[in-house]
């Protein structure tokens, strides 16, 4: 019995420990925000009782995606008509709900179907996760599911809600509050730099009443060892200092309603919006509008409304709300190929292990083959309605539908 009882306490310590080997996936599309894992191998195949290592119910409504840290899992839930959010913390080799920290707050901000009241996803540094919860604020717990700070915000006016997600970098949260502008007390869009230890906030940028975005920034790195915090948004992308919030350079192009999310790789910034409308690829750097020297390529037209691209080896991929997903060669912007997926798209790709996965509303993932030839390697159907982004850590999958998270794995793994 006592050598039972040591050979199971010796199996949970090694399961603990391939998770805490594994690589994060602490933010909005992965490590950088360019939704490529670095792991393998990565399932290929998987169905509502193939391959699935374990499924959990996920109180409340929420189509943020979940983040992990070593062997934790974060995501993002709503109550009562969004006058109750919360973050959750599960076991990631078991699905266990470890805590749920909640925070309240009477007059939620209007919301769409795309978007809820926990669309933005959280975000984490294994100590810190920190959460957007619209009109509630900003939130940071620790691990353990201690409430570290609150740092409120003014009231939201967004006819289709709020969907950008936080950001952590050079010990600071930074956040994008874009929206419609409040017609009474007229404030406008804003950029929000916050001290990640105590939620104090460091700088505040105004960006215009006007402006309507929905995406998430990146930190890119600069030629001079810096960094740049870049934004996707109404009508330009812009590049700030992250140190003081100061605008830096802009490009125009972009439609008047953002919602994908910039990536870097290869040097260039690769930025979309929609509805189709244009894709480019952008050098970081420069000062003032350097649309005409700093935009490499692009594509005026077939680039997405919501679904945000990845770049992934030479190549980057697009894929609209209608599934036409389009390969395009990162360098010179040449299209590989342009070829439909069946149904409609809300959650944005991720890639790894020579695959790009995209996942439909109804919840079936085709597992794309890397490269400049399109190959379906697999459709894989959880039949649940799914907005949310999958994540990927441990060599495994992470699939939020409207109810469940599950965690797909190889059988053998």
């Amino acid at each position: 019995m006592k050598t039972s009882v040591y050979l199971l306490s010796v199996l949970v310590l090694m399961v603990h420990s391939l998770f805490c080997r594994a690589e994060n996936w602490p933010r909005w599309r992965g490590p950088d925000g360019n939704a490529v894992s670095s792991e393998s191998p990565l399932p290929q195949r998987w169905g509502k009782k193939e391959n699935v290592r374990w499924k959990v119910r996920v109180p409340g409504e929420g189509f943020s995606s979940p983040v992990v840290w070593e062997d934790r899992v974060f995501l993002t839930s709503a109550f009562d008509g969004g006058t109750r959010r919360v973050v959750h913390c599960l076991d990631f080799p078991s699905g266990r709900f470890l805590w749920t920290g909640e925070v309240r707050h009477p007059h939620p901000e209007q919301t769409s179907a795309m978007t809820g009241h926990a669309a933005p996803t959280p975000a984490t540094d294994g100590r810190h996760v920190v959460a957007f919860f619209g009109n509630a604020g900003v939130v940071c717990y620790d691990r353990d599911g201690r409430q570290l700070w609150r740092h409120e915000l003014p009231e939201f006016d967004s006819e289709l809600g709020l969907a950008s997600s936080p950001v952590l970098g050079r010990d600071r949260v930074f956040l994008v509050c874009d929206h419609d502008g409040d017609r009474f007390r007229s404030f406008d869009s804003f950029l929000l730099a916050l001290d990640l230890k105590t939620g104090k906030p460091l700088w505040k940028t105004d960006r215009h009443k006007l402006y309507r975005s929905w995406s998430t920034p990146i930190l890119v790195p600069t030629a001079d060892g810096g960094q740049e915090l870049v934004v996707n948004g109404e009508e330009r992308l812009r590049g700030y200092d992250p140190e003081t919030g100061k605008e830096l350079w802009q490009v125009g192009g972009m439609t008047a309603w953002v919602t994908p999310s910039p990536v870097f790789g290869r040097g260039l910034i690769f930025a979309t919006s929609g509805k189709d409308g244009p894709t480019l690829a952008v050098r970081p750097g420069g000062r003032g509008d350097v649309t005409a020297t700093h935009v490499v390529w692009q594509h005026k037209r077939g680039g997405p409304y919501v679904c945000s691209p990845v770049l992934y080896g030479d190549y980057l991929y697009v894929h609209t709300e209608q599934g036409i997903l389009s390969c395009y060669e990162a360098a010179t912007g040449k299209l590989q190929y342009r070829e439909r997926l069946d149904g409609k798209f809300i959650a944005s790709p991720v890639a790894g292990d020579g695959k790009v996965y995209c996942t439909n509303e109804d919840g079936t993932t085709f597992v794309v083959r890397a490269g400049p030839r399109f190959e379906v390697l697999a459709r894989n159907a959880l039949e649940e309605y799914t907005l949310a982004s999958p994540a990927i850590s441990a060599g495994r999958l992470l699939l939020r539908t409207e109810r469940h998270l599950y965690c797909i794995g190889a059988s053998k793994d």
